[in-house]
């Protein structure tokens, strides 16, 4: 175990996680509601610091990031637990439930990073923002290394911690769960004005992605939804790019898959608000292609694992000048 960042004394021994916004009080020897922050005689402790549940090489694509590093692969690393409970998460084994670890040191992710090829590394799978102490110790080593860090993460968490670890990280990837706080609160748990504050911050002072999981019939209020669009329209300095995520059965929900039709048309809808939108977990052409904004040429193909990218010099349209947000 190793002593975590962001706690602060009650009283008699108790103390209180100041990771997330539940700001859980921990009595000794007790964890906090992620299950991974214990009360360690009146200090707190991270149990999973450098205790990998989840190491594999995947396309940055599939994080999902479509407009940093189009193309490359990416070493994607996870462990255990979750500020959320969401009982549809695809990942509830290692965010909910706790499987077999192994060690690794932040100089071994850097040797196995380098090894098999990878342009960066994602701290991810589970809640990246419980593995706060394990990014401020790997990043600078990995960017060292000629190497980016992204973090995937739900956003649900404190203003201090989050500024921090901004500091080391180049691109995110946020997962909206819900359009409203009812939803969030009763099924998923967290508070949605906390996580879309954050992406205000985020949006300002790193590089952003967001996904939107689309469950028919529990969050795809249309009027919600629309909201939800002219408020990303609004984020300074520009709208992100937003994923559109087809909920499909897993852990506690067993509701059918979302229609395709329906994130098909969500997608449609969405494009007449912001000028990116994907259906990231979809295999249709039509739903992860990059189109100019301006005068619609196709600029990214993405298909059957392949990234085809045409009409562009640099970030720049050829057709047109528009320049699209784009890291390479």
């Amino acid at each position: 175990m190793k002593k975590a960042l962001y706690f602060e004394d009650i009283s008699d021994g108790d103390i209180q996680c100041n990771l997330c916004p539940y700001q859980c009080a921990i009595s000794p020897s007790k964890q906090g509601q992620c299950g991974v922050r214990i009360n360690k005689n009146g200090e707190l402790y991270t149990r999973t610091y450098g205790r990998i549940s989840a190491m594999e090489m995947v396309p940055i694509e599939t994080l999902p990031l479509y407009h940093f590093h189009p193309g490359e692969k990416t070493l994607l690393i996870g462990t255990q637990g979750c500020t959320m409970r969401c009982p549809f998460c695809n990942a509830w084994r290692y965010s909910q439930a706790g499987t077999r670890t192994f060690n690794l040191s932040p100089e071994e992710i850097v040797d196995a990073a380098r090894k098999k090829g990878a342009g960066g590394v994602a701290f991810g799978v589970n809640e990246a923002a419980l593995d706060l102490e394990y990014i401020i110790d790997s990043a600078p080593l990995i960017h060292e290394a000629g190497m980016y860090v992204i973090m995937a993460t739900n956003g649900f968490m404190q203003t201090a911690p989050l500024f921090e670890v901004l500091k080391y990280t180049d691109a995110v990837i946020v997962g909206i769960k819900g359009l409203n706080d009812k939803f969030h609160a009763k099924v998923c748990g967290g508070f949605r004005s906390e996580i879309l504050n954050n992406v205000i911050s985020m949006n300002i002072k790193t590089y952003l992605e967001l996904s939107l999981i689309i469950i028919q019939g529990q969050n795809d209020d249309e009027k919600e939804f629309e909201d939800f669009l002219q408020w990303m329209s609004r984020l300074h300095p520009k709208p992100p790019p937003l994923h559109l995520l087809q909920y499909q059965p897993a852990f506690q929900y067993k509701y059918p898959a979302t229609d395709p039709m329906i994130m098909f048309y969500l997608q449609e809808k969405a494009r007449r608000i912001l000028p990116h939108v994907y259906l990231s977990n979809m295999t249709e052409r039509e739903a992860n292609a990059t189109y100019c904004p301006s005068c619609k040429v196709p600029l990214i193909l993405r298909e059957q694992g392949s990234v085809v990218m045409e009409n562009l010099n640099g970030s720049t349209c050829k057709k047109c000048g528009n320049k699209i947000p784009l890291i390479l």
